[in-house]
């Protein structure tokens, strides 16, 4: 069996390394950072500011973290708090960098539920437009499918509105520099590399 040591930021295996937020699944998967929850009380905003100080800690550290945000704001539209930044924050910097990102194709993964039904994109988005006020758990349970699978197909319902209203802007095959790509993190969250966060 092999040795396994582990830090802060990073877990390390004789086998393998692996990034602290896989190991970190009790703040990087709680309601709050995945943008599903949002807090009603005192408490609970102090739980947020915790959870995501932590996170963006953790990120801030990462030896990854320059490959997660490259991944996270040019190749794939992902959800909750990656690399330091939420869901808005990347969508802002794509913005700045004038970067389109298409959903991926997720279309044999999504939603085959139990009775063997695929959910369809539609259906999630007249249940969300008919219930906006109501969280994305509430409607992966009047659908029968997951919550990833709700989060998936708003992803994709998003992208293609944004395809059809931007048709002129084109995403470069190579992308951003990395240099670019951190000033507009910078720029976007008021941190640099190694410090906290612009008051």
């Amino acid at each position: 069996m092999p040795e396994t040591r582990k830090g802060p930021h990073v877990t390390s295996t004789s086998d393998s390394r692996v990034p602290a937020c896989a190991v970190l699944t009790h703040v990087f998967q709680h309601p709050f950072m995945e943008e599903d929850a949002t807090p009603t009380n005192a408490e609970q905003r102090r739980l947020r500011a915790a959870l995501t100080t932590r996170a963006t800690d953790t990120c801030m550290a990462c030896p990854f973290f320059e490959d997660c945000l490259d991944m996270a704001v040019t190749k794939h539209d992902v959800s909750g708090f990656v690399a330091a930044t939420t869901s808005r924050q990347r969508a802002q910097m794509r913005n700045l960098l004038r970067v389109e990102v298409t959903a991926d194709d997720m279309d044999a993964l999504i939603g085959v539920i139990a009775s063997g039904r695929q959910i369809a994109t539609r259906d999630v988005v007249a249940l969300r437009r008919a219930h906006p006020d109501e969280s994305l758990d509430f409607i992966a349970q009047r659908l029968g499918c997951s919550l990833s699978t709700v989060k998936r197909h708003l992803r994709r319902a998003r992208a293609a509105a944004a395809s059809e209203a931007d048709a002129s802007r084109r995403h470069s095959p190579e992308g951003p520099s990395r240099g670019r790509l951190i000033t507009a993190f910078e720029s976007v969250t008021g941190m640099r590399r190694g410090t906290e966060a612009a008051a």
